[in-house]
């Protein structure tokens, strides 16, 4: 009976002390990720990992390695192990957070569709009032990276509805304002710029507001057209075809020019919006 009474006592003090060495070994990497050594906390998760297959803290591992990789800007390997964490861990709460990482990660590589659509998926999963502002806040962003200023409205608006930290919801409010007031933007229509340019070279460019690129296209195109007039009516119709094909390509880029000009036109307004609204709220990522 005492034999027994010993080996039990061995194996409860075992299960103690490897409790309590997994404890500390969780919290040294924890601090180890707080501090910013990713490199050295990922090897201390995985050290864990290794002694204690079956810790209690595995998800967290697994989500803190992740993590490091996304964070040395080792987008890879952190896409892979957050696409995986739900199989891994299918009752961990941090299933989540590794979804709302994903959408993090292709709003980072410029998928904004990819990111809306796995934000939308988080969306219908889970009730986290943080997890759901993020999930929001970033498809706002997804939304007006890709200038649907009326969606990326809506967007915030919901993030502006939830129970969060009040500063939370101002910073989105304040976005949401900000689209509001600023939108829709000057556009100048390219096909109208293209047509006016085919009509009278160089009015395209002026309707774009490209004055001195108007003066030039229609100096250029009025020469050629004069001295093709000039040559025919000279009847040197050699030099009518020649000086009429180099004329030609002035002409046609003239055209192609008034078009450019107003897709410039429209994108440089966008992006200022853009750069506006990052500017308003310091610490945004996107």
């Amino acid at each position: 009976m005492s034999i027994a009474c010993l080996l039990i006592s061995i194996t409860v003090f075992a299960a103690g002390v490897s409790a309590e060495t997994a404890e500390q070994n969780h919290r040294y990497a924890e601090q180890l990720f707080e501090s910013g050594d990713y490199q050295a906390a990922r090897l201390a998760y995985k050290r864990m990992l290794f002694y204690d297959v079956n810790t209690e803290f595995r998800d967290i591992a697994d989500y803190r390695i992740a993590q490091s990789y996304y964070y040395q800007r080792e987008t890879t390997r952190a896409e892979a192990l957050f696409r995986d964490f739900s199989t891994e861990h299918p009752n961990s709460p941090l299933r989540f957070r590794s979804q709302l990482m994903l959408g993090q990660l292709h709003f980072e590589a410029g998928a904004y569709s990819l990111a809306r659509t796995t934000l939308f998926e988080l969306l219908h999963t889970t009730n986290d009032p943080e997890v759901v502002y993020a999930a929001h806040y970033l498809r706002g962003w997804c939304y007006i990276h890709t200038t649907d200023w009326n969606k990326a409205i809506t967007e915030l608006r919901r993030v502006d509805a939830l129970q969060i930290d009040a500063s939370q919801r101002e910073k989105a409010r304040r976005l949401a304002d900000t689209l509001l007031e600023e939108t829709p933007l000057p556009h100048k229509s390219p096909q109208m710029a293209g047509w006016l340019s085919t009509v009278v070279p160089g009015s395209g460019q002026l309707y774009v507001g490209s004055v001195k690129e108007g003066i030039l296209a229609a100096a250029l195109n009025g020469t050629f057209i004069y001295l093709t007039v000039d040559a025919m009516r000279e009847r040197r119709y050699i030099d009518c075809a020649g000086i009429a094909l180099v004329g030609w390509q002035f002409y046609w880029g003239n055209r192609l020019n008034a078009r450019r000009l107003a897709s410039e036109y429209n994108k440089n307004h966008e992006q200022e919006l853009i750069q506006t609204l990052k500017h308003q709220v310091e610490g945004v990522s996107p």
